[in-house]
């Protein structure tokens, strides 16, 4: 499923997200509104919404240009950067991926907007 990334009213971006459950069950919530914020590889906010995985399914690291989920503490990040040092951060879940091209513009924003996600 494809869906834009607003971010406040300053830029858009396109991803697309996986056929795993915890995607599949977050498509069906869209529209979805968090606070977010830069911490200089990612921007990352709670979601505010308990989405279902599977163990097999959590992992260690990302790559950049990921959506992932964080179940522990209820967290979407969209990675735009650390990668190579990803490996030391845990529970993550991917549920979908920046089309080609979109990673450069997440890195020409600034620190804090407020996301909306929605269906394309």
């Amino acid at each position: 499923m494809k869906v834009q990334l607003e971010f406040g009213d300053t830029k858009a971006v396109f991803a697309t997200l996986n056929n795993t459950e915890t995607a599949k069950a977050f498509a069906e919530a869209l529209p979805v509104t968090l606070h977010v914020g830069s911490s200089g590889m990612d921007f990352c906010g709670q979601i505010g919404m308990r989405l279902p995985y599977t163990e097999s399914q959590v992992h260690n690291g990302w790559k950049n240009g990921q959506l992932n989920y964080n179940p522990e503490g209820g967290w979407l990040a969209v990675f735009y950067g650390g990668e190579e040092q990803s490996s030391a951060y845990g529970d993550q879940v991917v549920m979908g991926q920046l089309d080609d091209g979109e990673i450069e513009k997440l890195r020409q924003l600034g620190s804090s907007y407020d996301l909306t996600i929605k269906a394309v």
